[in-house]
């Protein structure tokens, strides 16, 4: 038997609070060794598919293993299909325990990763942010930040205005100050925490803006084509990644910093599971400016399909299904 849930389903288990503590161990199990991760298999696909790609991780102190699958291209995608899904497996017996549609978890893992990457670099005084991308991955990157950061105040810039204001008023109804910003310029300085979750093909984010005690979670740039921080950021930063292995074969923008020889990939300081479990140190000063780059990784995915599963069989949600028959 399989369970077969729908994002309604992992909707109605599935809080960004949950996510931060599911992130925060699928990572600290990889950092001790107990898990096993393959980099990201991208396959191109023609005409309007865009890529397919495969996300394979094994938790088995968490109960599973599985993968993940993505296709289609960003803005072209139709909203009544499924383009990311996730199959969950028993890590003893190898069957097939459930199929899980992974629009919700991406969103949502990918904004823990950055709330993980917050609670350990970011200042514990933060209050501004600084976000770029007001869409759908934006605004997880500042749930998540919100959960582990005291935010008072969020500057939004998105070069379309439209989404900018509709996050910026749905902030100030929860009690948030938060305006849109006239220039990626206005959103970077004086921010105490930058998010970029954007598909840019030139940075944003330029190293010559950043305030002393800034700390950056850059999580948009998952192709060599794509560029969110320039090679200064990445010079005056102490940086931490998702995988290392992984960013440096699809982080554009690290890609070019490390070409233009401003950056050296030896300079990359620790994987963020060596940060949490304390073998890497994380920020060291009040005016040190650190920068997570990040690309996703399947152990989030995995972990957090292992929790979503677990919850759905106790609260009977979901249709079981014998796919044998």
């Amino acid at each position: 038997m399989a369970l077969i849930l729908k994002e309604s389903d992992v909707r109605s288990l599935l809080t960004m609070k949950d996510g931060i503590r599911i992130v925060e161990e699928g990572f600290e199990q990889y950092a001790r060794g107990r898990t096993t991760l393959a980099p990201r298999l991208v396959m191109k696909l023609t005409g309007d598919a865009g890529t397919f790609r495969i996300m394979a991780a094994i938790v088995p102190e968490m109960g599973g293993f599985g993968l993940k699958t993505l296709t289609g291209t960003p803005g072209k995608r139709k909203p009544e299909s499924t383009y990311f899904a996730m199959l969950y497996f028993d890590v003893v017996s190898g069957a097939l325990l459930a199929v899980i549609p992974a629009t919700y978890i991406t969103g949502i893992r990918t904004g823990a990763a950055s709330g993980v990457a917050t609670k350990y670099l970011a200042r514990e005084d933060a209050k501004t942010v600084g976000l770029f991308g007001a869409g759908f991955q934006g605004r997880n990157q500042i749930a998540a930040i919100r959960e582990v950061r005291a935010i008072e105040r969020v500057k939004i810039f998105d070069v379309a205005e439209a989404p900018a204001r509709a996050l910026a008023k749905e902030l100030e109804a929860e009690g948030v100050e938060a305006t849109v910003a006239a220039s990626p310029e206005e959103t970077v300085r004086g921010s105490d925490i930058l998010a970029s979750a954007t598909t840019a093909a030139e940075p944003p984010i330029r190293g010559a803006w950043l305030p002393p005690g800034c700390h950056v979670n850059a999580v948009g740039a998952n192709a060599p084509t794509k560029r969110e921080v320039d090679a200064q950021t990445f010079a005056r930063a102490r940086v931490v990644v998702d995988f290392e292995e992984q960013v440096l074969q699809e982080a554009g923008d690290l890609i070019a910093a490390i070409e233009s020889g401003e950056f050296a990939k030896d300079r990359i300081h620790a994987e963020l599971g060596d940060v949490v479990i304390g073998k890497k140190k994380g920020r060291e000063s009040r005016d040190q400016i650190t920068l997570f780059k990040s690309v996703g990784v399947a152990i989030e995915d995995v972990a957090v399909a292992a929790w979503v599963y677990q919850e759905a069989k106790k609260k009977s949600l979901g249709t079981d299904l014998n796919l044998q028959d």
